[in-house]
This record gives structure tokens, C-alpha cells and sequence, in this order.
């Protein structure tokens, strides 16, 4: 079986994660922590890293190797990653920054016919767009020459890419996978509040009110404290997450607040009310401390292995089984047990 070629646009903390674990499991199949092994008929160690673009001079120009550790990610080298003999090449930038970012970053740009060469050449087979949240036209302009180049595209971001019916249509008049959009970590706050819904739901306990507050470090949480998305996050997280009952309750999840110390960690506080038996009160309080980059790992090597299986399989445009499983925003509403069990099914079985 050959190899899946793939592109990573974005060298934040969730690819330097994603990039580790990679080299990690090939040199450590058997090690704790990857969730499914086998994903479409493909081990991690048959992925092959062929491209990377970014916007910021200190990882332009870089070996791949040496970017992911470059600042400003803070998710911290896990594994020594060799030499790749993949060079960050400069990417685009279609959206003005918002304030918080323009400070952090150091902005080396490229133009759209580079970017378009950059992946010509290096023939992907599977684009994975990593770029900053609320980048909406970067983000759709990423898709439009992933697709001009051949490359089935991952977006990772909130940005309507996946669900946007036009694009949806340009993949599949191309034979190529589009899939997302606004990844859901492996155990986040979002998947972790569906979970407790859906736990409680199976238990008969009828949900009356919830919210979420999250405190990172970070350069996505830096992004987020722009009101103007932060207020658009906390409505994809909080859509998604009602999604899980049938009728809707009062719920807010969000991030609250940057701490710098934290680095790459995230810190969930989450307060959940319930009607019981004569309608008693059920409240349950939880707290959780994680690490997003690392949290992200194992979704993204499931979703890129499964969408190159499902072009391979003769399919095109938006998938379900991927969508529903991997991210936040998409088309098509399922739980999360069905959801997992659905992709599990189509990806996941011996063949």
C-alpha cells in the first residue's frame, strides 16, 4: 500500500503535536496513547510529510524538524523529531489580524502562485489547514488551491470551508475529500461536555443548565481573546455542544481567559444542573487540565488516514463519518457515541 503524502499549512502546537506523534509511534508502535492504530487500512508510519507553509519568519526557512519546536508554539518537544529535509516554505495571508495576533507574530508572506507551486511539486495527497481561528478568506483561499493542486483538504478551523455548499461542490467535481470544520480534541472541554450530556441522557436525567469556562496559554488562546471571535467560538462551541439533546438548554462554553504560564495547557472548569427523579436537582461540578496540541494528536492522524481511504474507495466532496467525528461545525448532527461508533465502523474494522 503506498503512502499518504500530506501538507501542513500552519506550524502551530497542534502540527508540532501531530508531527511528534508521528515519529514517535513509527519508532514506538506498541507505546500508550494512540487512540486507533490502524486507520483505513493505514499506520501512522505510512504517512509521509512532504510540505509545509507559515506566516512567520522565525519557522520560514526552517527544516520542518527544527519549526515546530520555533516560537511562538509552546506545546514543548516530547520527542526529538530528525531532520526532514522539508523546508517551511512562506504562506498567504488574506484577513487582516486582529490586534492580539499582529503583536505576537513576525510576518514573512508569500503569494497565492507560490503557495499553488509549493504544493504542486511536492504532490500532497492531503492538505491539513492549521492556520490561526478567524482567518476566514486565508482559510477558504487555502482550500480553493489545495484543490487546484489535487490535494484533498482537512480544515481544522472554525472557518465555513467544509460546510460551505460551493466549496463542498468544487471537491467532488474533483474527486477530492473536504472535511471539517473547528476540530474536537480527543478530550477537550466540547467533547467532554457532549459526553456528560450524553451520560446523563442515557441515565433519564433531563439537563436544565450548563456552561463551560476555559483558561489557556498559547497562541489560539491569544487569538481568542479578541471579542469578535471569541464571541464566535463560544457560539460554535455552545451550538455544538446543545446539539447533544433533542431540546436545547441553557448553555454557555467558552474561553474565558489567557495565563501565559500555562503555556500549551488548557484548564476546564465546567458546572452542570439536571432534573431528576421528581425533579430533584442534579449538579455536578468537574475540572480538567490539558494540553491542546497534544489533545489534537489523535484526530488528526485518524481524519487525514480516513480521508485519503475514502477518496481511495471512489469517494468525494463532504463525508459524514469524518465530519461528525472529528469536528465541531458540520452538516449533519449525531451524538458522539454515534458519531465514534459510525467512524469506527468505516475506518476502523479489519479489513
Amino acid at each position: 500500500m503506498s503512502r499518504i503524502r500530506v501538507a501542513f499549512i500552519g506550524i502551530g502546537n497542534s502540527v508540532s503535536a501531530t508531527i511528534q506523534g508521528i515519529h514517535y509511534y513509527s519508532s514506538n508502535p506498541d507505546s500508550d496513547g494512540l487512540w486507533h492504530p490502524v486507520v483505513g487500512g493505514f499506520k501512522v508510519d505510512d504517512l509521509e510529510i512532504v510540505a509545509a507553509l507559515d506566516i512567520d519568519s522565525r519557522k520560514v526557512g526552517k527544516d520542518l524538524s527544527e519549526a515546530i519546536y520555533s516560537e511562538p508554539n509552546t506545546v514543548g518537544r516530547r520527542f526529538d523529531v530528525p531532520k526532514m529535509g522539508v523546508i517551511v516554505e512562506r504562506g498567504i495571508l488574506k484577513d487582516e489580524l486582529n490586534p492580539h495576533m499582529a503583536s505576537v507574530l513576525k510576518l514573512e508572506l508569500g503569494r497565492d502562485d507560490d503557495a499553488l507551486d509549493t504544493l504542486r511539486e511536492s504532490r500532497p495527497d492531503v492538505v491539513v489547514n492549521a492556520i490561526s481561528s478567524g482567518l476566514d478568506k486565508t482559510s477558504s483561499a487555502y482550500a480553493s488551491i489545495s484543490g487546484e493542486a489535487g490535494a484533498s483538504f482537512i480544515n481544522l478551523t472554525p472557518s465555513p470551508v467544509a460546510t460551505d455548499p460551493e466549496m463542498e461542490r468544487k471537491f467532488a467535481e474533483r474527486g477530492l475529500i473536504l472535511a471539517g470544520d473547528d476540530l474536537m480534541s480527543q478530550m477537550g472541554g466540547t467533547i467532554f461536555h457532549k459526553g456528560l450530556a450524553s451520560f446523563l441522557r442515557l441515565r433519564g436525567v433531563k439537563p436544565r443548565k450548563s456552561y463551560q469556562l476555559d483558561v489557556g496559554g498559547g497562541l489560539e488562546t491569544i487569538n481568542t481573546m479578541y471579542e469578535e471571535l471569541r464571541m464566535y467560538k463560544r457560539k460554535v462551541k455552545s451550538s455544538a455542544i446543545a446539539a447533544e439533546f433533542e431540546e436545547g438548554w441553557e448553555i454557555i462554553a467558552g474561553t474565558s481567559d489567557y495565563v501565559d504560564f500555562l503555556g500549551n495547557d488548557r484548564v476546564i472548569h465546567l458546572h452542570f444542573i439536571g432534573t431528576g427523579f421528581m425533579g430533584s436537582e442534579i449538579m455536578i461540578e468537574a475540572h480538567m487540565r490539558v494540553n491542546d496540541g497534544m489533545n489534537a494528536g489523535n484526530i488528526i492522524l485518524d481524519v487525514i488516514r480516513a480521508a485519503h481511504r475514502a477518496r481511495l474507495d471512489g469517494m468525494s466532496g463532504y463525508v459524514d463519518e469524518i465530519c461528525n467525528y472529528g469536528f465541531k461545525r458540520t452538516r449533519k448532527w449525531k451524538s458522539v457515541l454515534e458519531a465514534t461508533l459510525a467512524f469506527e465502523s468505516a475506518y476502523c474494522r479489519s479489513k
